[in-house]
């Protein structure tokens, strides 16, 4: 009786094991290949180094975008951005920056660390069209004859720069790494830092510090 008992309870417990068991587990979970994310991005920049040779400085300009990307495997994904800068920056308050628009296109890798976080790495090529300008203070120092101005004010300063167009090449090379978390079903935050642009006529190396949301489906 008492072995009838212990074999009837061994049958019972085989589907619960199965359901239990890691290939059942993974056939549970939700595959990313093929599938399609939008996001909404909030990003500032360090234009670091700005200058043409003799002066140098740096400033810090805002910009928002918004992203659209596939998951060409568990691993792997390709991903488009464009956007639009929300703030100037100013470098040395002689100099103000800012991105008109951007389009980034990466491909990058994503490695899971717990059942709702990954790590990704992104590498790709960007197209920027921004500007910059002389300030009023700028446009004094580059307007007034060296021997008018006071001691502390002569020097180099960034007219050239502002004839120029910022960034002077308008395609660059970018990189990204970055953690998404899943907050709810499909939607994560996510925080990345990386290189935007670096522009050999500007000196300009300009440095991505994002934060967003997007969802997958």
């Amino acid at each position: 009786m008492n072995s009838l008992l212990r074999l009837s309870l061994a049958v019972a417990l085989v589907p619960a094991a199965l359901l239990m068991s890691p290939q059942a587990v993974n056939a549970q979970e939700e595959m990313r290949e093929g599938r399609t994310y939008i996001g909404l991005i909030g990003t500032r920049l360090n234009h670091r180094t700005v200058d043409d040779g003799d002066i140098g400085g740096q400033a810090w300009s805002s910009m928002t975008s918004l992203q659209l990307g596939t998951h060409i495997s568990e691993n792997w994904h390709v991903e488009l951005r464009t956007g639009t800068g929300v703030a100037s920056g100013k470098v040395d308050n002689e100099l103000e920056v800012d991105i008109d628009y951007y389009v980034s296109w990466y491909i990058g890798g994503n490695y899971p660390i717990t059942d709702y976080s990954n790590i990704y790495a992104q590498f790709g090529f960007s197209h920027i069209k921004g500007e910059s300008k002389l300030t009023p203070f700028g446009r004094f120092r580059a307007e007034t004859p060296q021997t008018e101005l006071p001691e502390e004010l002569k020097g180099p300063t960034y007219k050239d720069l502002a004839d120029m167009r910022y960034p002077e090449s308008s395609f660059s090379t970018s990189w990204l790494v970055g953690v998404d978390i899943e907050v709810v079903d499909d939607s994560f935050l996510f925080f990345e830092i990386g290189k935007f642009f670096e522009d050999t006529e500007t000196k300009a190396n300009v440095f991505q510090y994002n934060g967003g949301l997007k969802y997958e489906f």
